[in-house]
């Protein structure tokens, strides 16, 4: 699966709707697939090596691999097979050993005699397996329920098991078992012999220890992380797979199940091959500690002290193997789209392999002795669609780089090519409807490329569609392509006006001033495809016609927010309605813009204050009518002498009308006379004083 590419938005925005898109960096050019090219982290894409594949059709993963004496195996899963792969003219071929009990093949080791030694989940048991497919059981290891890793360190078999987290070691007949490292965590993922020594890996916790005579074992390095999956050693230093997952203390049993498509580790197989995978919560980084610290030897106890540089980490993956290659560099796979890694150092890394399936399960490096001849020496498996890769130093017969696909978020009209590259390079295109290329889409469509001062330049001539994707092949030795940036123009599609409001003065009740003539009118508008929008602000008189419109808006700026304040003091009293227009011209131009235009309910412009009429003190009542021509009346108050304000109250229980009478009841007053002061006011702030004087 090729998703659809998420950075393709936001976009470069450019006037006129026009948008383009840059790919010129290792994560970015990681986003693509590659056919025999390479993807290097200074960010290009180059020849990579030719690759050879097997495919077993008969099981959904391969799951882990050893290179032997004489032959390269592999351990399946579903039906718990051992495979032996061989390498000719003719490619890679896999022939069935042995099948065995359980579901998959976690770990092999081979005996001088050349039997091999294979341990499956579920159980702890290691069974024997002769070369001719003989089966029978070597060892069973009380307590254990899952082992991971299995070597052959001189004269003893060494065993990384769960869910103890412990090291077993064996004779090479099998007898003699006993714990030589107690970790204290739940599974021993890797083993390792450097010098001597015995490494292993853990999960949870991602430490490394060294089995020593103490069987809690001398901590080597802890790693922010859930595991080590795997460790490798060059001339120089050591290196660590660390796999961190977002959901804290997963099981190494539980991140199989997922690579296994599995809610269990028994039962049915599940289909060989899924539609999709989303990518997984996790994140991996290769650590490295080099072990030389200038000299000629390597010196295992500075893995305690020295420094441990971040080689390489990336993101939504976790890594599954590692081998050494000839050359002393490094090569990771990884659970992301069948990706395996080249690693010399912490700037220096590259993808070298880019399997068909989902899933790189395991790497392993063969020499050219027992027969192989000129084969290759790193060869890689695969998960979610079963097979076995040999990775050549040759070169490929095909070096292609294919572009994830790209989305435009709506149909769109493509245009100009730019590639900067060296070499032959050629350029193709497709378009379609979906996200994933399937038989809706076009053909590849060759894109004619010449010379120009901005690089290789061409036009893509492509039918109107949503998702795009690039292709290209690398035609000779020394060709590459370093970036490349393409232009297309989405449909344009018109903005949305969802509401337009009137907000009038606002004031508070205690408030002894009339409030501004400022009021707002506000609105919510979306434009589905990103643009950015401006807007034309009017009012005019409820009812009138289309020549009436007021244009509230500055005449030097556009409207950009969405609100616009203005001067009701500006415009007669009356009542009005809003007209908001949205455009998007400024990124479509104008002779292209798209527009959308909303509209407000009415709503009143007064700045006339309302009126007192027909006040009456009859001993301690007061009564009157407050009027308005137009608003509601919002409130009539009251003050006695300097007094606190007070509240009247209104005859029929409301105020909501333009024409409200009132009452009220004085205090009990000193003799004397007294200043009665009524206020009313309307719906906007405005309002007028009466001043009455009260005898008692």
């Amino acid at each position: 699966m090729i998703a659809a590419a998420a950075w393709l938005l936001p976009h470069d925005l450019r006037a006129g709707g026009t948008r383009n898109t840059r790919v010129h960096d290792f994560k970015e050019f990681d986003e693509g697939t590659t056919k025999g090219a390479a993807i290097e982290s200074s960010g290009k894409v180059t020849v990579g090596t030719a690759t050879t594949r097997a495919e077993l059709e008969d099981v959904n993963s391969v799951f882990s691999c050893l290179a032997g004496k004489k032959n390269l195996y592999v351990g399946t899963a579903d039906d718990a097979s051992i495979r032996k792969v061989t390498s000719s003219k003719k490619g890679v071929q896999v022939k069935t050993v042995a099948e065995l009990s359980g579901v998959v093949v976690t770990a092999m080791a081979e005996l001088s005699n050349g039997h091999l030694i294979a341990a499956t989940l579920p159980g702890g048991a290691l069974t024997r397996v002769t070369p001719r497919g003989k089966t029978s059981e070597f060892a069973a290891l009380k307590g254990v329920k899952r082992i991971w890793a299995l070597r052959v360190i001189g004269e003893r078999i060494f065993v990384g098991t769960g869910p103890k987290g412990e090291v077993w070691s064996l004779a090479l007949d099998g007898s003699d078992a006993k714990v030589v490292l107690d970790s204290e965590a739940k599974d021993v993922l890797s083993l390792l012999e450097l010098d001597g020594e015995v490494l292993a890996g853990t999960s949870p916790g991602a430490k490394v220890f060294q089995v020593t005579p103490d069987v809690k074992g001398q901590l080597v390095h802890d790693f922010e992380g859930d595991e080590v999956r795997a460790l490798a050693a060059n001339d120089r230093g050591l290196v660590a797979a660390v796999n961190d997952f977002e959901k804290r203390k997963i099981s190494t049993l539980k991140n199989l199940q997922s690579q296994l498509n599995r809610a269990n580790l028994s039962g049915a197989a599940p289909p060989r091959k899924t539609a999709s995978e989303s990518s997984p919560d996790a994140d991996a980084a290769l650590h490295y500690v080099d072990l030389t610290g200038g000299g000629a030897r390597r010196d295992l106890s500075r893995a305690l002290e020295a420094t441990w540089e971040t080689w390489m980490d990336v993101e939504d993956q976790y890594f599954t193997g590692l081998a050494t290659s000839s050359a002393g560099d490094f090569l990771v796979s990884s659970s992301r789209a069948g990706r395996v890694y080249r690693v010399k150092g912490r700037r220096d890394h590259a993808v070298v392999a880019d399997l068909e399936e989902r899933l790189a399960t395991s790497l392993c490096r063969v020499t050219a002795s027992g027969g192989r001849g000129k084969g290759p020496q790193l060869y890689a498996t695969a998960g979610q669609g079963a097979a076995v890769y040999g990775l050549t130093d040759t070169a490929p017969a095909v070096a292609r780089y294919t572009s994830e696909v790209f989305d435009a978020g709506q149909p769109a009209t493509y245009g100009a090519l730019i590639v900067r590259a060296s070499g032959k390079v050629r350029a193709e295109a497709r378009v379609g409807p979906t996200e994933e290329p399937d038989a809706r889409w076009g053909d590849w469509k060759p894109v004619s490329l010449s010379a120009t001062v901005q690089g290789l330049r061409g036009d893509l001539q492509l039918p109107l569609r949503r998702f795009a994707q690039l292709r290209f092949s690398l035609e000779s030795a020394n060709a590459e392509v370093r970036e490349f940036n393409f232009f297309y123009g989405p449909e344009n599609l018109a903005p949305k006006v969802s509401s337009v409001e009137f907000e009038g003065p606002d004031f508070d009740q205690e408030d002894d001033d009339e409030p501004e003539a400022n009021a707002k009118i506000k609105w919510e508008a979306e434009d589905d495809d990103d643009d950015e929008l401006v807007y034309t602000v009017r009012i005019r008189p409820e009812g009138s016609d289309e020549d009436a419109w007021i244009d509230l808006g500055p005449r030097d700026e556009l409207v950009t927010k969405e609100e616009l304040e203005f001067d009701v003091a500006s415009v007669p009293d009356g009542v009005y309605e809003a007209s908001v227009l949205a455009s998007d011209a400024p990124e479509n131009g104008t002779s292209k813009a798209r527009t959308d235009e909303g509209r407000s309910a009415p709503f009143i412009v007064d700045r006339r204050r309302p009126r007192l009429n027909e006040v009456r003190v009859d001993g301690a009542a007061v009564t009157g009518r407050a009027v308005d021509d137009l608003s509601n009346i919002h409130d009539v108050t009251f003050q006695i002498d300097d007094g606190p304000l007070q509240a009247a109250s209104p005859v029929d229980g409301l105020y909501d009308s333009p024409d409200e009478a009132f009452e009220l009841r004085l205090p009990d007053l000193a003799p004397g006379n007294h200043r009665l002061v009524i206020r009313a006011r309307d719906a906007l702030g405005n309002f007028i004083l009466s001043a009455t004087t009260v005898r008692r």
